[in-house]
């Protein structure tokens, strides 16, 4: 009977947590370069990064906005806002890995982190460091 309440409450704090708006990945855009000199010369790669507003509505849902917000279910009260850019690196790479638990619904976080590339968690922890 506890096993079944304890599914159910993960369940629902899974459809709470979750973002009906898929994130989308930025594609990397064509850049045209008509000046060969080194000030119109631009790296194709930094229009590659990813958009860590997009990345961080996945984590407003639980987090809130403005990384205020207890998410459900975490154990010690941390505030995404008082963590500083290594901190959420770190604890996004943990999740990732499944070696980082805050309570019994890490499993949000490790079904969050799974799919994060290193580029997305430097975005993310950036965004947030910022808030």
């Amino acid at each position: 009977m506890t096993r079944n309440i304890c599914i159910c409450i993960v369940a629902l704090c899974l459809v709470a947590c979750s973002n009906e708006q898929d994130t989308q990945k930025t594609s990397p855009k064509k850049v045209s370069i008509q000046n060969q000199d080194s000030q119109s010369t631009q790296s194709a790669s930094n229009s590659a990064l990813p958009d860590a507003s997009v990345l961080y509505s996945k984590c407003a849902s639980c987090h809130g906005k403005d990384g205020k917000s207890i998410a459900p279910g975490s154990v010690g009260n941390v505030l995404l806002a008082s963590l500083n850019k290594q901190q959420v690196i770190e604890s996004l790479k943990g999740f990732r890995a499944r070696t980082l638990s805050r309570g019994g619904n890490s499993v949000i976080m490790y079904m969050q982190a799974k799919n994060l590339s290193d580029d997305d968690i430097e975005a993310l922890a950036a965004y947030i460091d910022a808030l």
